[in-house]
């Protein structure tokens, strides 16, 4: 069969779709490779753990210049919950915004103050940043164990 090993896995090009699908949709990876229900009950753990992070205001995190390392893993953090993490940023700061504008560099002064109030945060903002965090990463490591199962080496 097309896109299939001699073992019935996944070609290398056809994993890598699956692997990309995967981030997209978090669980879908899992339910192409036939373990719907592992797929299923990741996707809610990712998505209730989203829901739950937006829900308690937690911080959309982005690039800052003056912290560029630990600010980048944070934002890879977040991303790493696919797409839907660009439109909570498009809808919390009116753009996808990604880096944090630099003072007095920003020509367009209320782009940096308009993100700046958008991030003011409530009390249980750190549990939402928390659980926004958790969802990404938990995402990334979804995509590692889909490439095992689809590679053979996780059953």
């Amino acid at each position: 069969m097309a896109g299939q090993d001699d073992n019935g896995r996944p070609d290398n090009r056809k994993l890598a779709l699956i692997i990309f699908l995967a981030w997209l949709v978090p669980g879908l990876g899992h339910i192409l490779l036939r373990r719907i229900g592992r797929g299923v009950l990741f996707a809610g753990l990712v998505f209730v753990s989203l829901g739950l992070g937006l829900a308690h205001d937690g911080k959309l995190a982005l690039r800052d210049p003056a912290q560029p390392f630990l600010t980048s893993l944070q934002v890879l953090a977040n991303i790493g919950a696919g797409p839907i993490d660009f439109i909570a940023r498009k809808k919390v700061y009116g753009e996808v915004a990604l880096t944090l504008p630099k003072r007095g560099t920003d020509p367009d002064r209320t782009r940096r103050v308009g993100i700046q109030r958008a991030r003011a945060v409530s009390g249980l903002s750190i549990y939402g940043t928390a659980y926004l965090w958790t969802a990404g990463i938990f995402n990334l490591l979804l995509l590692f164990d889909v490439w095992d199962i689809g590679r053979g080496r996780k059953w």
